[in-house]
């Protein structure tokens, strides 16, 4: 990751800009050039955030700017009745009071399947 006493923003958009031009992906030029290609998609992604206007990149850490929240309407949801429809193979519905557990599911599996053989 990059540090703040490292190279600017400068520096890497000139390393971005060279990418570019060249044609190539980044990890090639990173091995290339001797950079660590984390650093390279950091800084890409950094100033594309910057480019947008987006202000996530200087934002500080633990803070987050009001504008990238979206505001959002919670409805009631409908209460569940708590009832399991199980439909067999063979077309039969068992209609339960809730949901059994996964024993029963599998002791009716198997009695199913003796009776059909």
């Amino acid at each position: 990751m990059p540090t703040t006493n490292g190279p600017g923003q400068a520096y890497w958009k000139a390393h971005l800009n060279a990418i570019d031009a060249e044609g190539i992906d980044a990890s090639a030029y990173a091995k290339r050039e001797g950079l660590a290609v984390s650093n390279l998609y950091y800084w890409r992604r950094r100033l594309k955030l910057q480019s947008a206007g987006d202000t996530l990149a200087t934002t500080p850490p633990g803070r987050s700017p009001e504008r990238l929240f979206v505001p959002v309407a919670v409805g009631e949801t409908a209460a569940q009745s708590g009832r399991c429809l199980l439909i067999l193979t063979s077309g039969v519905r068992l209609e339960l009071p809730s949901l059994p557990s996964p024993q029963w599911l599998a002791q009716v599996s198997q009695a199913l399947a003796l009776q059909v053989r």
